[in-house]
């Protein structure tokens, strides 16, 4: 076969461009450190890498989020750290204000409106663009100082809760704090107004809110079906089994004491829909879900919209008077829940029951029965004082049981001295008697010799009924018995611990030189700093588990580059070799192609 120059000419230039394809690859092996650069080296291969490369590049992101995470966690103990301390200032200035003269009680003003500025500085702290204590409304300044040292928080209700990121391709983490969960607390405290002309004692039942569940407000819808909690009264905990029960097996249900929401988990293997926006699904409100549907995949959380909790009471002393004596002579209130809004009708004050002279505990057919070992025992209706009242259910219960009641503490005591166990069955849907006599909703085994105390105050709840209801969720308030006569117009509030309230509070009674009013309040700066102490202890974890979690991804991205590295990893030095060999066999191909194109053209032109 005779082989033309033409032919001889296109297979050396074949040649010669394959020689400089395989440089341009070893070149790129080399600069990559790659065997792998392209789906055509190997698309099995190569689809793994893209894989680990993706890993990596979220890996990295996580990092990046809990390395944020720790600055804040920083941040976030240097302020909380400030908020502690300044609290135990203010401990050490109200304990010894009935010592100090005016001059130092006038430099604890001052020192206070100092504090007070501090804090908000404090909470409207920033990183970068953004306030710390922002909540999801991270952009504007959670806090505003007014001209009177009082403080506004101005983010909205469901924007207070700390942002979530991804700490890793499953697991959302909280991302810091709300401005709410540093300088509020869910605990409930009882409180007057420092101006007030009284400057008794008041008594509140302020750990026993709870959840009332009636037909107004037990009605939730799941995938268009209506699911119907049990009727009764319930804490957040046994609520939230409840809901649990109601909604069955395949779905888990908690309650988040630290925020007062309720966290509904999908265990089913599909998305279930959440139909809040039903208006037949009553209970969105009482468990704090917008009336929005909710499409929840399998595997996946649906959280209350809003605190739970948050719910505060005000009393306003509507006529002056005393606090004992017939219900008729006594000082009148009125109360609200709303903010002052809206008010209601004017009733009595109570001393649950402490007033030796005259009742104030009213039994009738609404709240006269409680069960024992499963049998009803009915109280005979009246106006009881606590001692009367202890006596009449002493004769209900019969012989073996001593019934006594503590005017200092406002609870009973039954004692059961029948020879052998009793149970009294407080949980029981018909012992309507069990709020008006302080006892939780949990029934109580009692041996013999032993007795059963109450969990709480006796006596009304404070919207004047005696049982507990969506509207007094429990909560009470009375007033002492040997105490000056309540004054027109003193208000009183029963709501959740504020610092900044707090602060304010002090510096007007400083002010005021109301050194009774600090006196009993000086606990509650206790209460504070204890708060400020277990917010910064949960900061404190937040920043201990992202250490852990950024070791946890350190050491997986470095897991994967060795196994990506083995996958296609490249010996440089052997491909460096090669590509010197290659690289001098190409340079040979084109000088003697040169040549060939040389010779073709001398052959041509004779």
């Amino acid at each position: 076969m005779r082989i033309s120059e033409s032919m001889r000419y296109r297979l050396f230039q074949t040649c010669i461009n394959k020689l400089g394809q395989q440089l341009t690859d070893m070149e790129k092996k080399i600069s990559t450190q790659r065997n792998i650069n392209a789906p055509s080296d190997d698309p099995l291969i190569f689809a793994r890498c893209v894989e680990y490369d993706s890993e990596l590049s979220s890996g990295g992101q996580y990092n990046d989020n809990l390395q944020r995470l720790t600055t804040l966690v920083k941040m976030y103990d240097t302020s909380l750290s400030s908020v502690e301390g300044q609290l135990r200032t203010l401990g050490e200035m109200a304990a010894g204000y009935d010592t100090a003269n005016t001059s130092l009680r006038q430099s604890y003003v001052d020192e206070l409106k100092g504090i007070i500025e501090h804090l908000v500085t404090v909470g409207n702290t920033k990183l970068g663009n953004t306030y710390i204590f922002g909540g999801q409304q991270a952009d504007s300044a959670p806090f505003r100082l007014n001209n009177d040292y009082s403080v506004t928080y101005t983010v909205s209700a469901d924007g207070e809760d700390a942002t979530n990121i991804y700490v890793d391709s499953s697991q959302l983490g909280q991302f810091g704090l709300s401005g709410r969960e540093a300088l509020y607390s869910t605990t409930k405290i009882a409180f007057g107004n420092v101006s007030n002309a009284y400057q008794g004692d008041i008594y509140s039942n302020t750990d026993s809110f709870a959840y009332v569940i009636n037909a107004g407000n037990r009605t939730m819808y799941v995938n268009g079906a209506a699911v119907n909690l049990t009727q009764g009264v319930y804490t957040g905990n046994t609520l939230a089994r409840e809901i649990q029960t109601q909604l069955g097996a395949n779905y888990s249900v908690a309650f988040d004491s630290t925020t007062r929401k309720f966290v509904i988990t999908n265990n089913t293997t599909g998305s279930v829909t959440f139909n809040w926006s039903n208006a037949a699904a009553t209970a969105a409100g009482v468990l704090g879900f917008d009336t929005v549907d909710s499409v929840v995949a399998s595997g996946e959380t649906e959280m209350s919209d809003i605190d739970t909790g948050r719910k505060s009471f005000m009393v306003r002393i509507a006529t002056g008077g005393a606090t004992t004596g017939a219900l008729a002579s006594r000082a009148t209130y009125s109360y609200s829940t709303d903010g002052g809004s809206t008010w209601s009708a004017a009733m009595p004050v109570s001393t649950g029951g402490a007033d030796t002279t005259a009742g104030d505990i009213v039994i009738d057919g609404t709240n006269n029965t409680f069960y024992r070992n499963g049998t009803a025992v009915t109280l005979t209706g009246g106006t009881y004082t606590g001692a009367a009242l202890a006596t009449e259910i002493g004769t209900q219960l019969g012989a073996g049981y001593s019934v006594a009641y503590d005017a200092s503490t406002r609870k009973f005591a039954i004692t059961n001295s029948t020879g052998s166990v009793v149970n009294f069955n407080w949980s029981n849907a018909g012992s309507t008697a069990a709020g008006v006599l302080g006892f939780d909703n949990v029934d109580s085994v009692i041996s013999n010799g032993n007795t059963d105390t109450g969990d709480y105050d006796a006596g009304m709840f404070i919207d004047g009924s005696g049982v507990a209801n969506a509207t007094n969720n429990r909560i009470k308030f009375a007033f002492g018995t040997t105490d000056t006569p309540l004054s027109a117009n003193d208000t009183f509030q029963v709501k959740d611990l504020s610092v900044f309230e707090l602060l304010k509070n002090f510096k007007d009674a400083f002010e005021a030189g109301n050194s009774t009013w600090v006196s009993k309040n000086l606990t509650y700066i206790d209460t504070a700093r204890d708060a400020a102490m277990k917010t910064n202890a949960v900061v404190a974890f937040q920043g201990t588990r992202a250490e852990m979690l950024i070791d946890i991804n350190t050491a997986k991205k470095n897991r994967i580059e060795e196994e990506q590295g083995q996958l296609v990893g490249a010996d440089t030095a052997q491909l460096g070799t090669e590509f010197n060999v290659l690289l001098n066999t190409y340079q040979t191909l084109l000088a003697a192609f040169s040549k060939m194109q040389s010779i073709s053209i001398l052959n041509y032109l004779n």
